[in-house]
């Protein structure tokens, strides 16, 4: 049973870059802000918009490398963590072009959209499009990290905080269980992404992974 440092890099990847792109892209969620919906609807806000959702689109393609690293523990686990990882990404990557169709569809539609479009309608269309561009991965990442937690060669520091950061990001559309799911990513990608565990050792001497 092995997680290799390229599992490490891809979840670093699709953290950091989604992170970037999908809060910074800025798209409407939580409270209803028509102060914040105007700033998102402005003409001087859509190329920026458009960019970092590709970005984060971009961002979410790592979570296929993430699974394929995470595929090779072997097994059921492996197998599962596969499937986990490649759904992750597809949501990730449906949301992101959600979110940013939106604002295409006003860059391109001009004044008759952008003055015709009500605010709820913005509102509601953003909020989705968080949910499955952020929240949708997480909510898989997140049983990959319970997983991981509970069958992965992790030391027991790890696994506790791969069971809980597992929960947050199955809770994120809540997002005060954001900042423990984000941490989580970063804890075990640069962990993994330095350490790793040897090919061909068994699962009970994975202690070098601590």
């Amino acid at each position: 049973m092995t997680i290799t440092r390229g599992a490490g890099t891809a979840l670093l990847v699709y953290g950091i870059g989604t992170t970037v792109g999908y809060f910074g892209a800025g798209g409407p969620g939580g409270d209803f802000e028509p102060a914040t919906i105007a700033g998102y609807t402005a003409p001087s806000h859509y190329a920026a918009a458009v960019g970092l959702w590709y970005l984060g689109a971009f961002a979410a393609l790592a979570l296929i490398p993430f699974a394929r690293e995470l595929r090779k523990v072997g097994g059921w686990l492996g197998d599962t963590l596969w499937g986990i990882g490649i759904a992750a990404s597809c949501t990730s990557v449906v949301g992101a072009f959600l979110g940013g169709g939106l604002v295409t569809a006003l860059w391109e539609g001009g004044t008759e959209v952008q003055q015709g479009l009500p605010q709820p309608v913005v509102y509601t269309m953003s909020e989705v499009a968080n949910l499955m561009a952020l929240c949708g991965p997480a909510f898989f990442v997140g049983a990959a990290a319970i997983l991981l937690g509970v069958r992965g060669p992790l030391p027991t520091w790890l696994r506790v905080l791969s069971v809980v950061a597992g929960l947050c990001g199955i809770l994120l559309p809540f997002y005060f269980t954001i900042p423990v799911y984000l941490l989580w990513v970063l804890v075990f990608g640069i962990r993994t992404a330095f350490r790793g565990a040897r090919a061909g050792q068994p699962a009970q001497l994975q202690e070098s992974f601590v």
